[in-house]
């Protein structure tokens, strides 16, 4: 399975051109387009080291939410 896909911007369907330019990030050089099961989240890509320590919170955040649920 692909992690990351490119896409020209020219190439992108004009509605997904038109929520860049209402989010401000019409002239980024860069924009990630993430798909979860109920979302759409567009952003500004992070910094790779900002990115590894976020994880690592995030599995934390994880693991103590389901210890607190008992799953």
């Amino acid at each position: 399975m692909a992690k990351s896909l490119i896409i020209e911007r020219e190439n992108l369907p004009l509605v997904v051109q038109g929520w860049l330019k209402a989010i401000g990030l019409a002239e980024a050089e860069l924009v990630e387009l993430v798909f979860t099961e109920r979302e759409l989240l567009l952003r500004k890509p992070s910094d790779p080291e900002v990115r590894v320590w976020a994880q690592g919170q995030s599995d934390q955040y994880d693991k103590q939410f389901k210890d607190l649920l008992g799953l």
